[in-house]
């Protein structure tokens, strides 16, 4: 009884583990990854299939992306990213996304969110607010 209790633990240890490693994998390129802009070019209609734990879900899909990042000649690849899934509905051909590039091999991405709305977001939130003549705000 004792061996098919430690089996179970062992199994059910090895399905937590599997699972967290593409939050895993997917949290150390946005970590480390070097910042870029990507549009896609192609997007698989479907998942290849879809990851993680519970409030940590990932897709896997297919897409081609024209990935740029400052400083260097834009480049088209193919890649199967984790997506979270929060952002699927984003990831459509024509959309523009921000992404990570690893620093090491530039076909690896992560795909971090809408390319448009970021900047802009940003860019109200340090922009001082105008006032009128009478003294109250625009």
């Amino acid at each position: 009884m004792a061996v098919f209790l430690g089996f179970v633990v062992f199994v059910v240890m090895m399905v937590v583990i599997r699972a967290a490693s593409p939050a895993q994998a997917y949290d150390r390129l946005v970590a480390n990854g070097i910042p870029g802009r990507g549009i896609l070019l192609r997007v698989s209609a479907q998942p290849l299939r879809t990851t993680g734990i519970p409030g940590r879900r990932f897709q896997l899909r297919t897409v081609e992306i024209d990935v740029e990042v400052a400083g260097k000649a834009p480049y088209v690849i193919t890649a199967t990213p984790y997506i979270p899934t929060n952002l699927v509905r984003d990831v459509l051909p024509g959309a523009t996304v921000e992404l990570r590039v690893h620093r090491s091999n530039r076909d690896q991405i992560a795909i971090i969110g809408p390319g448009v709305g970021f900047a802009g977001a940003a860019q109200l939130l340090a922009a001082p607010v105008a006032s009128n003549a009478d003294g109250g705000s625009r």
